[in-house]
């Protein structure tokens, strides 16, 4: 599950899926825009959280920034231990949702966070 955790600096905003360096997610801070925008780009987001558990394995984080609030100093949040949690549900939602070519990577960071718990 994603928490929110509060950050009194503002960082710097990325909408796009390719990066060559790791950066949070823009989200509107607007319940009904932001309601609106999540039914809309879902896969973008669920990408986004497959990108964010990638990079903070990479650096060997205890947790990784997700998401931010537009206008807003709060940010979502997903700790190590819930990594697990999480690349389950993605794994569930492509199947769900017959996007089963994505699944490989899941299971790839999968087996990336088993290698890393056993570090």
């Amino acid at each position: 599950m994603v928490f929110f955790r509060f950050y009194t600096t503002f960082l710097y905003i990325y909408l796009g899926m390719a990066r060559k360096s790791y950066k949070s997610y823009l989200l509107p801070n607007n319940f009904k825009d932001m309601e609106e925008f999540i039914l809309g780009n879902k896969p973008l987001m669920v990408e986004q959280v497959l990108n964010s558990i990638d990079h903070a394995l990479n650096k060997n984080l205890k947790f990784v920034e997700v998401f931010q609030f537009a206008n807003s100093d709060f940010v979502a949040v997903i700790s190590k231990e819930k990594f697990k949690e999480n690349l389950d549900n993605i794994y569930n939602y492509y199947i769900t949702q017959e996007m089963y070519e994505l699944c490989p990577k899941v299971k790839k960071l999968e087996k990336k966070l088993e290698k890393a718990s056993v570090k």
